[in-house]
């Protein structure tokens, strides 16, 4: 075949795949600024990088197209080649060398997901149709419509991912179950659907049925047991997602502790890693997915200080604890973290071994104080807050402390969202445990609830003699300054807080020591007083 020939053949077979391409689209495919949403698509596809002036215009385009386009990405979506277009694709390019992949419903496939992502829950409505096609018969429409549904996301996709479990394509069901985890406890309802599958015979799905029911963290009643056994599975990758879910659950899982106990050492590092957290996890105490106190079987005590605009407390609070060798952990506010005046006290708390974490980038409100405690920001506005906060934090081993990232939210309230979004960005929220007054030590005389530090000081005594376990494992909270407004200056009594819990037989350590595995350190131990009397309550 000559050379005319074979350019002539090609313009003909493009003409009839575009042609064919067109026929199958919606008659009246959304235009947006004269081009149609496949122009807007392809473009978005060639652009060089997500920051290219080619990528944003693009995506304000399909997203301005919005629902619009929903019925020309299912038609995308869903499309397929004859046997004669794939053949005649293939003859043109052996024979005319020129690559025509993008003439095939494969292109269109893969463009079809990239508008299901930009669109995101934007793209709901399409939900009931992606549901119906992720259990049909022909297996990689099911596969596509799957991924569609998950760029979507949201508890609307719940219903469809649950069918997707109950069918027998283990590689879809893995995939659901592991969005499903995701999703936390916005999935309660696929719970019952979820225990089941830790009995299902593929093994990779076992420890995603576990890990998922480890992210929703509800229903302990029939879901500690249910992962219990699961402690006992053959493999070992699945032994370890149970006993990370079982820590998820806290005190309401430690009834697995033992069992947790007797599992063989791991082979590699992820399990080495998860089974001694869970076992101190299991034995913390949670509050609406919070950590609000930690294992009570030892005499530790977890302080904690929150720093935002003040700080006049953080000398006489470091020399405190340096002179008795113990720890703290400091959780500050982007504004702290950027303040000139503090960089040396920050300084200082790195260089004493101390733990430092997120207290909100810009000091926000996250949700109501009262018994409603209702959201009071999205989840992105709260992500953009922790990841702006933890940016400035300084470079203290965070990489390596991988299961070991904890967040201290802004005036200390919180709801299960909250903590769901926290976990989502792979940190720990944890708060004060409640009884003692500690963080009152920034009330001011001025104001009708203020607390002086005698009180202060007698409510954490008090509650130590009033708890049964006294306080092993409380988190107390105070802050590194209360500002002019307060006369009456707690720090001025940290040092003889420390000395009245310190002969009681307590150790004063940072809140991943209280709350996950002691890390390795060549920094000195806290002070180890005089163990108290078991009589001594």
């Amino acid at each position: 075949m000559n050379k005319r020939r074979q350019v002539g053949l090609a313009i003909l077979v493009v003409t009839i795949l575009a042609g064919a391409g067109w026929l199958a689209l919606p008659s009246r495919e959304p235009v947006y600024h004269g081009k149609p949403l496949t122009g807007w698509l392809r473009a978005m596809e060639a652009a060089p990088d997500l920051k290219s002036p080619a990528w944003r215009e693009a995506v304000e385009a399909v997203r301005a197209i919005g629902t619009n386009g929903l019925p020309t990405l299912l038609t995308m979506l869903g499309g397929d080649d004859a046997r004669w277009k794939v053949a005649a694709v293939s003859l043109i390019q052996d024979t005319a060398n020129l690559d025509l992949g993008e003439a095939l419903a494969e292109a269109d496939q893969r463009r079809a997901q990239l508008g299901f992502q930009v669109l995101g829950r934007a793209a709901q409505p399409a939900i009931r149709k992606l549901g119906a096609l992720a259990t049909a018969t022909d297996s990689a429409l099911a596969d596509r419509a799957l991924r569609a549904l998950l760029e979507i996301g949201g508890p609307e996709t719940i219903p469809p991912l649950v069918k997707v479990l109950a069918q027998t394509n283990s590689a879809r069901q893995i995939m659901a179950a592991n969005y499903l985890g995701q999703l936390r406890s916005q999935a309660h309802a696929a719970v019952p659907a979820l225990v089941p599958a830790l009995n299902a015979s593929d093994a990779e799905l076992r420890a995603s049925a576990a890990r998922a029911l480890g992210g929703i963290t509800l229903d302990a009643p029939l879901v500690v047991p249910a992962l219990t056994r699961t402690l006992s599975d053959a493999d070992g990758r699945v032994r370890a997602a149970a006993a990370m879910a079982l820590g998820a659950f806290g005190t309401q899982a430690e009834s697995a502790l033992p069992a947790i106990r007797q599992l063989p050492d791991s082979p590699d590092e992820f399990g080495r890693r998860v089974i001694p957290r869970s076992i101190v996890r299991v034995q913390c105490e949670l509050q609406d997915g919070g950590i609000i106190r930690g294992p009570k079987a030892q005499q530790q005590i977890a302080l904690v200080f929150s720093g935002h605009e003040f700080a006049e407390g953080g000398g006489t609070i470091l020399n405190a604890l340096a002179q008795r060798q113990g720890r703290a952990s400091f959780f500050l506010t982007g504004h702290f973290l950027q303040n000139p005046s503090f960089q040396s006290l920050i300084a200082q708390m790195v260089a004493e071994g101390h733990y430092l974490g997120p207290h909100s980038d810009k000091f926000l409100r996250y949700c109501t104080g009262d018994a409603a405690r209702r959201t009071l920001v999205s989840e992105d506005e709260f992500t953009d807050d922790l990841v702006a906060n933890a940016a400035k934090l300084p470079a203290s081993g965070f990489g390596e402390r991988r299961f070991s990232r904890y967040f201290l939210p802004a005036f200390e309230t919180y709801n299960r969202e909250l903590a769901d979004w926290t976990r989502q960005q792979r940190w720990t929220l944890i708060n004060f445990t409640p009884g003692p007054r500690a963080s009152a030590d920034a009330t001011v005389e001025a104001d009708p609830n203020f607390v002086s530090s005698q009180a202060i000081f007698d409510s954490i005594v008090t509650q130590e003699h009033q708890d049964p376990q006294g306080l092993n494992g409380y988190i107390l909270r105070f802050h590194l300054g209360s500002g002019p407004g307060r006369a009456d200056k707690f720090h001025a009594r940290f040092g003889e807080l420390l000395d009245t819990l310190g002969r009681q037989g307590y150790q004063f350590v940072r809140v991943d020591d209280l709350l996950g595995p002691r890390r390795e350190t060549n920094a000195p131990n806290p002070v180890a007083f005089p163990a108290r009397s078991q009589f001594g309550r």
